[in-house]
This record gives structure tokens, C-alpha cells and sequence, in this order.
């Protein structure tokens, strides 16, 4: 009897057959659906079989008609730019045909598509940076997309292609550094002509530098990505509206090379203006743009690492090129903080440039903690560049120092944690939010909680999940993860001494090694929490008992039980005040109970944490998988109550196997994570991988030394014909025992 694959299987068949057809014959023009369908089934005969086959093998029932199942499917194709569909007609791209050729056996064609396709769903903003580039068109300028991603926040490897297939009004206009249309992505001809028309129309081609291979905009149309948006946005009739810029506010940092002291404390104060030291002969006003910049950094920098000439490049484009006059600069010392407004262009001397800036507060200092925002005041302790852009904060400012009046009032706290809300429960598939509800008010009573369970349960998933829920708006700078293991430290924890290497002395030798005190993740997020009472901050621990707690923890082992107290710090930092973890810091940790590489908490550390159990065979984990399954199903346009339980049923048995074999031992079961990741439903053969690659090696682990032969009990095909389950037809596991 012949195989019969699976669902998956048959539409990868489809959509490769399709980009098959359209790379050989209608490369150029493309070719409306109907035609294409036809040729797709003239190509592959089977197909229509093969899909009715399947359907009935699958206890889900499909209602959606094949062709429109691949058309609707298809949409995904267009989000990764491999396929472009305009005026109805299915169009191969050039990244699209590099991928026929990469992956030319249609299940690995298409489990590339759906993990390129997961990543562009995980960057939410592409929207955002698409809708942006409309308005640059008619502008008369063109922007970088490289400049454009990180303006978003967006993957520039993810944002070029969905640009490409998807084409949005406005795509045509994020272009490679040096104005190359493309920005590196493979093009075709027609693509590059299209590309070369759409520029001509905008006024922007530069035609020197354009050539058959090569389509280049002029380089002087080009723009920073903030800039060309601001200039999108002015109003038609510019005489009858105001053509002063927002002002901009801008962080800049400066100490004395020698003394380590502020130079708002001197210099800056004494002659009214701002610097930026550069070790180098700065770049003149000739420079720009940001790749003029960067040129001169990198002649001068030879041997830095590219990363390092990169940031450097970014501050001197913002100082030299993107502050204007009218400009807001703030600096500190200590907890004096100093307001100015930029009145002048940029001075240059041998190494450094300069600013004049028209202090207004210098007799009268805000206080870093009391006055400023909770937002800038994070954005400013934790921010290692010289000088940053913050203009968000530019109004608060400015309404500070009596400019404007304060548009809101700053929140003083106390940070209150949200309850659990059936939104939180079905994203991680929990029938209800009771469970969840519980690790709130624990939380509320014991700022310290720990998700301990077998591998698999979802530990580090729902922490981080409800981590992100307890911070709200602000889960993105508000939320951090750590892993620990066995080498980690006190020092990489919450703060240690590293050496770095120091600049040259005045006679030209090198300074050698300096040492600096170096704020971890447990240190920057507790004073940020201080800094912002009214906000709640969730650190994030993995497999916490990896660590040696008592050495990591080091004096703030007291402060986890005594929120309200403080105690000094090892290297002295708290400048004789002493140091208190603040009590909007929460800390969620997980803990994998069969990790036989580690010792158990001690009972110390345990009476500062409460513990939450994540187990295969009680709620809410054990419900997670069917509830995946069917949302999984509906979202293919299958009848939810009809899904495939065998993934369910197969989970079950190897539980009870585990359970016969050690009754007395709840530490080890497996979860149901290892059945819902892209693995485990990649096309035919995916869950026989599955068993061979994670399922096997991990019960060959637990059973180690007790002389259990795993294949025997645990092989997949041994599972299915106990449990009567129909492996799918042509995925092999006749022919090896699992």
C-alpha cells in the first residue's frame, strides 16, 4: 500500500511545485493563481489524491477547499519575501528563487519558510517601520534600512525581505548604506528594474551610478531615518506653518581624563558649552552623514573592534550632526543634575568638539532621584554611551526648568501587581487563572517565587510570560533574565571589579590596565526599581539551583527576607548608605527537579523563596498540550473538538511507564514543551525525529546504569501499536525501531 504523507507534507509539495513553475516560466510577469493552480496539478498528479487521502487519515477534518487552503497558506510566503503577489499575480522574488535552490525537497523548503515566517511574527514593529515609509514618498529623499530596523527595533535581516514581498507604499525608499537598492538581498532583473523606476519617479536615481547590475540612489537625497520622517510630516503650505523643529534632548556624559571628576563640575560650567572627547582628529562639519563619520573613525581606530567604532561613529554623528540649536543637554554629577540649551554649531579642536550650551539651572541643581522622571532616570543610569538621545523626556524637561508646564505628574508608587487575567491563562494554554492567580498573591506576600518541575513543564515560559504580565507597559526594560551555572559569581550577579584598558598616557605610551566596578543585572535592575517606586521590576532566574546560592546571593542573602532593611556592599558602592533590594523587585526563578548535576537549596535560602509546582500529571500543565493542539488546529482552519490526540496519548503513556518504574519518585516526567516546538510538526518524519534526537537520549539519561532497555519500553513504534495509534503513512517508522 502505498504511503500516504501528511497534510503538511501535501501543501509543501503545492507551494514548492508553484515556485517551481513560476522561476522556469514566468519569472518576469508572474502568473495569476488560476493559471498557476492548474500547472501546480498538471505538475504534481498526485496532489488532489494525496490531500483528500490525508484528510481522511487525520482525525481533524479539514473543510477549507485545497486550492484555497495553498492560497490562504501562501500569504506566509510573502511575509519572508520570497514570493511578491500583486494585481492577483504570484510573482517568484529573487530571495525566493535563491531559496528554491538552497532547499530543493519541499518539507525542508517549507520548515524554512515557517521558521523564517516565526521570526517575522515575533517582530510586531515591521508594521510600524512600513507605515512609516509611506510618508517619505514624495519627499524627495530616501532613507537607510539598516538605519530604519534599529529605529523600529526591528531585525534588519527579518524587515528587508517582508519589505520586499509585501511592498508597502513607501518600500521602495530604505536602501543600502551607499544607496544601493537591494541592501545585499539577492534581485532579479525585473526586480532591479522596478527598483530603478520607482526611484526615477521619486527624483532620487542617481543615473552615474546606475548600471544593468547595480540600481543607486543619489547620495545627497539621503536622510536619517528621524530626520526624513520629521520632513514627511510638515504641511504642504510651509508659509502658514511653524518650521521650527521639535526639540530634541540629548544625555551627555564627560569627566576629566586625569581626575575623574565631572567636567560639568568645571570646564562645562565655566565656558557654557558641552564636549566630546575623541582621542582623534574629531571630523569636520564636511562630514555629514553618518558613513562619513564612520570613515573617519575607522581610519582612525584601525585596530578597535568593529563594534566599539561603531558606537564611537554614533556619538559623533548625534554630536556634530543631528543636535540643533535649541537643543536640550542634561548631565550630571552624582545626583546634581544640570540642564542646558544647545546655542551654537559645533566647534572642533584637536581632540574633541564642542557646543555652546546656555546652562539655566547651575545654582540650582535637580535632584537625579526626586525630580526627574522614573523613565529618564533609568534611561540615564543605565546607559553606557557618551552622549544619547532621550527626546521623549524633552516637555518634562523642559518643564523642569520653567520652559512649559508639566503635561502629567510623575507617579511615586507603591507598585501594585496586577491580577491574573484570562488573557495571561489561554496564552499559556491554563484553563483558568487560578493557578496563576496564586503566584500573584505569593508574590505579594514573598516578592521571591520559584517554578520547580520536571523538563518540558514550561517553566521558563510562564515566568517570563508572567514576568512580562506584572510589568505592563513597561515589560520591555522592566523585565530582565539570568541563567545561572556553576561557574557564575557574586560579580557577574550584582556587580564586580573587571579590568579594562586604559587610554594613553601624555608622553604617548600606552596606560595599561584599569580596573572599574561593574554594575549585573541584579544591581542595575534594583536601582532602577528604586529609582521608580510605582513600577514593578521582575528579575527572571533559570535554573537557579545550578548556582552556589550563598556565594552569588553574598550579603544580600539577608535582604531577600528583609526588603525594608539594608546592609553595606561588598565593594563599597552604596557610598555609606547602605544598600536595600526595593520592594517592587520581584524576583521569579526555575528549578529543574531531575538536574542531578546540583545540590538542593539549602533550608535557608528555601524559606525566602515560595515554590510553585509545574508537573506533567497535575493542573495546569497537564491540560497544556491538548489545549496547544486544538488552538494549533483552529488556526489551520480545522474543527478544534476533532484534533489529533495522539501527541497527548503518547506523552500520557511515557508518564505512566515512568510512574511504574519509580512510583515514589514524582522528580522525573516529561512535559509537554518537547511536542510543541516547530520540530514536532515539520512534515513526515517530524515526530520520528522528535523521539530520536530528544525523547530517547533524554529517558537514556534518566535511566542510566539501571539496565532499563529504552528502545524497548520507550521506541516509538513500540508506543503506538500498544496505544493503537496509525502512524502517518511514508514517514519511515516501518523501516527503523524507534
Amino acid at each position: 500500500m502505498d504511503a500516504v504523507p501528511s497534510i503538511t507534507t501535501v501543501v509543501a509539495r503545492a507551494l514548492h511545485a508553484a515556485a517551481t513553475i513560476l522561476e522556469r516560466d514566468a519569472l518576469q510577469d508572474g502568473m495569476r493563481f488560476g493559471p498557476l493552480w492548474e500547472r501546480v496539478l498538471a505538475e504534481d498528479p498526485r496532489l488532489t489524491t494525496d490531500w483528500r487521502d490525508a484528510l481522511d487519515e487525520s482525525p481533524q477534518q479539514n473543510s477549507t477547499p485545497f486550492k484555497d487552503y495553498v492560497n490562504r497558506y501562501a500569504i506566509n510566503l510573502g511575509k519572508v519575501g520570497w514570493l511578491y503577489r500583486g494585481g492577483r499575480r504570484w510573482q517568484l522574488t529573487g530571495i525566493g528563487q535563491d531559496a528554491l535552490r538552497r532547499w530543493p525537497d519541499p518539507v525542508d523548503y517549507n520548515l524554512e519558510m515557517r521558521s523564517r515566517y516565526r521570526q517575522w511574527e515575533r517582530q510586531p514593529a515591521c508594521a510600524a517601520a512600513a507605515t512609516a515609509l509611506e510618508q517619505l514618498v514624495d519627499s524627495g529623499s530616501w532613507t537607510v534600512l539598516e538605519e530604519v530596523a534599529h529605529e523600529f527595533a526591528v531585525d534588519f535581516n527579518v524587515l528587508g525581505p517582508a519589505l520586499l514581498g509585501t511592498r508597502p507604499l513607501g518600500w521602495h525608499l530604505a536602501l543600502g548604506k551607499d544607496g544601493e537598492a537591494g541592501a545585499g538581498l539577492p534581485l532579479l532583473p525585473h526586480e532591479r528594474d522596478t527598483w530603478r523606476n520607482l526611484l526615477e519617479g521619486e527624483g532620487v536615481l542617481d543615473t552615474a551610478r546606475t548600471s544593468l547590475d547595480t540600481v543607486r540612489a543619489l547620495l545627497d537625497r539621503r536622510m536619517p531615518v528621524w530626520e526624513a520622517l520629521i520632513a514627511a510630516k510638515q504641511p504642504a503650505d510651509e508659509a502658514e506653518v511653524d518650521q521650527e523643529l521639535p526639540r530634541q534632548l540629548w544625555i551627555i556624559r564627560g569627566t576629566d581624563a586625569k581626575t575623574a571628576v565631572p567636567l560639568i563640575r568645571g570646564p562645562w560650567r565655566e565656558h557654557s558649552v558641552v564636549t566630546l572627547t575623541t582621542g582623534f582628529q574629531p571630523p569636520t562639519a564636511g562630514a555629514h552623514d553618518p558613513d562619513s563619520v564612520r570613515r573617519v573613525v575607522d581610519t582612525a581606530l584601525p585596530t578597535t573592534s568593529p563594534a566599539r567604532r561603531e558606537s564611537v561613529a554614533r556619538e559623533l554623528d548625534a554630536f556634530l550632526n543631528r543636535m540643533r540649536e535649541g537643543d536640550i543637554v542634561l548631565s550630571t554629577d552624582g545626583f546634581e543634575t544640570y540642564v542646558g540649551v544647545v546655542s551654537g554649531p559645533a566647534a572642533h579642536g584637536t581632540e574633541q568638539l564642542e557646543r555652546p550650551v546656555e546652562w539655566r539651572n547651575l545654582n540650582k541643581p535637580l535632584d537625579f532621584l526626586k525630580d526627574l522622571p522614573s523613565g529618564l532616570s533609568g534611561v540615564v543610569q543605565d546607559a553606557d554611551s557618551q552622549v544619547f538621545e532621550a527626546t521623549e523626556y524633552a516637555e518634562t524637561v523642559l518643564a523642569l526648568i520653567g520652559d512649559m508646564p508639566r503635561t502629567a505628574p510623575v507617579s511615586e508608587g507603591p507598585a501594585e501587581l496586577s491580577d491574573a487575567t484570562p488573557e495571561l491563562a489561554a496564552k499559556l494554554h491554563m484553563p483558568d487563572t487560578y493557578w496563576l492567580q496564586d503566584c500573584v498573591e505569593l508574590l505579594r506576600a514573598t516578592p521571591q517565587l520559584i517554578f520547580h518541575g520536571p523538563p518540558g513543564t514550561g517553566k521558563t515560559y510562564t515566568a517570563l510570560a508572567l514576568a512580562r504580565h506584572l510589568a505592563g507597559a513597561s515589560s520591555a526594560t522592566n523585565v530582565r533574565l539570568v541563567q545561572f551555572h556553576p561557574a557564575y559569581a557574586y560579580e557577574d550577579f550584582f556587580e564586580g571589579i573587571r579590568p579594562r584598558l586604559s587610554g594613553k598616557q601624555d608622553g604617548g605610551a600606552d596606560g595599561g590596565l584599569g580596573y572599574d566596578l561593574v554594575r549585573g543585572p541584579l544591581r542595575k535592575l534594583a536601582d532602577e526599581a528604586e529609582r521608580r517606586p510605582a513600577e514593578a521590576f521582575v528579575l527572571v532566574i533559570d535554573e537557579i539551583n545550578r548556582g552556589h546560592l550563598a556565594k552569588i546571593f553574598g550579603e544580600l542573602y539577608f535582604l531577600l527576607e528583609y526588603r525594608t532593611e539594608r546592609v553595606h556592599l561588598l565593594y563599597g558602592s552604596d557610598d555609606g548608605r547602605g544598600f536595600r533590594l526595593p520592594p517592587n523587585l520581584y524576583i521569579l526563578g526555575t528549578m529543574n527537579t531531575v538536574d542531578r548535576s546540583v545540590a538542593y537549596m539549602d533550608a535557608a535560602m528555601r524559606r525566602r523563596f515560595s515554590f510553585m509546582e509545574l508537573h506533567p500529571d497535575t493542573p495546569p500543565v497537564n491540560g497544556v498540550l491538548g489545549s496547544w493542539l486544538r488552538k494549533q488546529a483552529a488556526e489551520r482552519g480545522e474543527d478544534p473538538a476533532t484534533y489529533d490526540d495522539s501527541y497527548v496519548r503518547l506523552l500520557d503513556e511515557i508518564n505512566r511507564l515512568l510512574a511504574d518504574g519509580s512510583p515514589g519518585d514524582r522528580s522525573f516526567r516529561v512535559g509537554p514543551s518537547y511536542f510543541m516546538q516547530d520540530l514536532a510538526h515539520a512534515g513526515d518524519g517530524a515526530l520520528e525525529r522528535l523521539w530520536r534526537t530528544q525523547i530517547i537520549p533524554l529517558l537514556t539519561e534518566h535511566h542510566w546504569g539501571d539496565g532499563t532497555d529504552v528502545e524497548e519500553v520507550y521506541g516509538l513504534v513500540g508506543l503506538r501499536e500498544r496505544l493503537g495509534i496509525l502512524p502517518p503513512s511514508g514517514d519511515g517508522s516501518g523501516s527503523e525501531d524507534l
